[in-house]
This record gives structure tokens, C-alpha cells and sequence, in this order.
């Protein structure tokens, strides 16, 4: 009777004991013949990862399909890539026994002994330690670190240089009273260059407006009087060294306006046809005139190619017409700089659990 009662305990702890036991892994494998990478995380036949509570008792079983048919198996510490356990030409695991020191991922690694797949079951089992971590996700997901390893280098860098003016126009010219043979409307291209900022126009007529302008470096800014008597008064407004460029305010009989080619080539030869100017800047009835014009009020015309038209409206007497047209060019500069770059970028994968 005392003997009945015992093994009726011992099977009451036993039954006990398995039931605590619980699956992390039932599958039917293919064991490949090698394994090219197994320290990739990418799902492939023969590597299989899991994580385990601290103090988990984990059980091992692999069994080919068919007898005579060994395999080999490594298990390894995923964090630190260590073995803890590697067995080779083995045609049975059966309850290999392995411990969980603490939270930890372990890959398994299966290939088959002979040269072949081997088709096999896999069975991973885990005895927690305690009832607070029976319900511990076995399975895992990666979160990816990047490790960077930088150098500095000196570089030549692109920075803001100084406005520099080239003169696109710089002529005076004659335009016929409405009366004369010779035409009463001239049209005069220029084209911006590429790298303009702003550009600048003067516009004078007669011999006093372009003395005024000669004069005008006693204008110039204090600090500023010797640079602006190196340029042009036109160049040294649009550089911002003098404040103001002569105009006169009396009513003249020169009309200007800006055009594409198009509308000028009308303008000249028939001023009552369908011309259109653009709306930016114009001039009605003016002695003389001028204007800082931005880049991005400029028109953009289909041949990169702009206008400047005028009219003399005079009846008997012809005019002489000065204009100049300056553009402001960003200076390309290079400094030489330490620059701060990624050398080599290593990716570390790191198991998060799903608890």
C-alpha cells in the first residue's frame, strides 16, 4: 500500500512537471547540406532563432524522417555569437538540455551530416523557472542599430562669394523724331547670364543726363567713394555703394518699354500692331530713368533673350539715347573646410522579445 502511494506521488509530480514544460517549437525542418551565412537573420532552412526568460530549463529533440540519416547541430549565443553546445553525425538529439543564464537569444543551426537534405522534426521545449514568466514570448524580432565609424576629411565647399557686375549694354544711340526716314522706335537685345542675382538700367537722354551720371561718384556712401570710383555709377548702385542714380522728373518725349523678341520686332515695325511688353518696368514721356530689377520679377523669355524698346514721340527733333545695363553675378568661391563623414556604417540586428 505505502509503495502504491508513492509511485501515485511521483506520478503526480511528474504529470506536474510536464505540464509546466511548454512548446516553443513543433516543426517539420529540412536539415540543407550547408549553410552559406547562418549568422543571417533572414528565415532559411537549418538556422532557427529564440529567446528564453533567465532560468528556463530548455529541451532539445531532432529526428530525421528516415533512420541512418545523421545530422549536425550548433546551438549559439546570439548577442555575443559564442557556442554553447555543437554535436556532429548524430542520427538522434533526443532531450538535449540547455540553460538560460539569464534573458537570452539562442540560434540553432542544423545540417545534415551526409551531403543531402535531410528531412527531420524539430521539438524545442522550455521550463520556466517561475509562473511569472510562463507566459514569456519565445519568439523574436530584430531591431537594427547602425554602428558609424566617421573621419574627417578637408574638402573644398561651395560658399556665398561677392556680387560681381558685368556690364551687358553700354552704348548711346540715335532715334528719329516721328517725321524723319530713319526709324522713330529702336529695339536693343541683351541676355542675362546664368548666374545673375539682380541686374540694374540707366536710362538717359541727351548729352546732360550723361554728365549727371559721371558725377555721381561724390554720392557715394561714406567708406564706399574709393571702390565706387573704380566702377561704373550703374555697377556701383546694383553693389549698393551709392544710394541713387540720376533722374529727372521733367516730361520728355522718349517712351521705353521691355519686350520679347516676338513684340519688339512688331514694336519697330508697326507701333499700332498687337505688341505686348511686360509689365516690370516701362517708362511714358521720361528724360531719364532707371531701375534694380531681382531675378525673380525678370520674365522669363524662350530665348533667354530681352528687349529693351523706345519711342520717340518728338515730331521734328531726334534724340540720343544713352543705355546701360549692368548684371550682378553670384562669384562662385570655394574655402577649404574640415568636413566630418561616416567612414563605414556596420548594421547590428538585436533581438527584441515579445513578452
Amino acid at each position: 500500500m505505502k509503495y502504491k502511494l508513492l509511485m501515485l506521488m511521483l506520478l503526480v509530480q511528474l504529470t506536474a512537471m510536464a505540464q509546466k514544460s511548454i512548446q516553443v517549437a513543433d516543426l517539420k525542418i529540412t536539415a540543407p547540406a550547408s549553410i552559406a551565412n547562418p549568422q543571417s537573420i533572414k528565415p532559411q532552412d537549418g538556422v532557427y532563432h529564440y529567446g528564453f526568460q533567465q532560468g528556463d530549463a530548455i529541451v532539445v529533440n531532432v529526428e530525421p524522417e528516415k533512420a541512418e540519416q545523421p545530422l549536425n547541430l550548433e546551438v549559439q549565443e546570439y548577442t555575443s555569437g559564442s557556442t554553447v553546445f555543437s554535436v556532429k553525425n548524430q542520427k538522434k538529439i533526443k532531450n538535449l538540455r540547455l540553460p538560460a543564464p539569464r534573458k537570452i537569444a539562442y540560434r540553432f543551426i542544423l545540417t545534415s551530416a551526409n551531403g543531402k537534405p535531410v528531412p527531420a522534426q524539430l521539438s524545442i521545449k522550455r521550463t520556466p523557472a517561475n509562473e511569472e514568466s510562463r507566459y514569456f514570448n519565445p519568439n523574436i524580432t530584430w531591431k537594427t542599430k547602425s554602428d558609424t565609424t566617421w573621419t574627417t576629411v578637408t574638402e573644398k565647399v561651395a560658399v556665398k562669394g561677392d556680387l560681381v557686375p558685368v556690364t551687358l549694354v553700354d552704348k548711346t544711340f540715335r532715334v528719329a523724331s516721328k517725321t524723319n526716314l530713319n526709324p522713330s522706335r529702336v529695339a536693343v537685345p541683351f541676355k542675362l547670364p546664368a548666374n545673375t542675382v539682380h541686374w540694374v538700367y540707366w536710362i538717359g537722354v541727351g548729352q546732360e543726363s550723361v554728365e549727371q551720371l559721371k558725377n555721381m561718384t561724390s554720392m557715394a556712401s561714406k567708406g564706399a567713394a574709393t571702390l565706387a570710383s573704380t566702377v561704373s555709377p550703374v555697377a556701383a548702385f546694383g553693389l549698393g555703394l551709392i544710394p541713387s542714380l540720376p533722374q529727372v522728373n521733367a516730361s520728355g518725349n522718349i517712351d521705353y518699354y521691355f519686350m520679347n523678341k516676338q513684340s519688339a520686332d512688331k514694336f519697330v515695325a508697326d507701333p499700332d500692331s498687337d505688341w505686348k511688353h511686360y509689365t516690370f518696368a516701362q517708362g511714358t514721356g521720361i528724360i531719364s530713368d532707371y531701375k534694380l530689377v531681382q531675378l525673380s520679377e525678370t520674365p522669363k523669355a524662350t530665348d533667354n533673350t530681352l528687349h529693351a524698346v523706345f519711342r520717340n514721340s518728338n515730331t521734328v527733333t531726334g534724340l540720343d539715347i544713352t543705355l546701360k545695363i549692368v548684371a550682378f553675378e553670384q562669384e562662385k568661391k570655394y574655402v577649404s573646410k574640415q568636413v566630418r563623414k561616416p567612414l563605414k556604417v556596420e548594421l547590428t540586428y538585436i533581438p527584441a522579445f515579445g513578452e
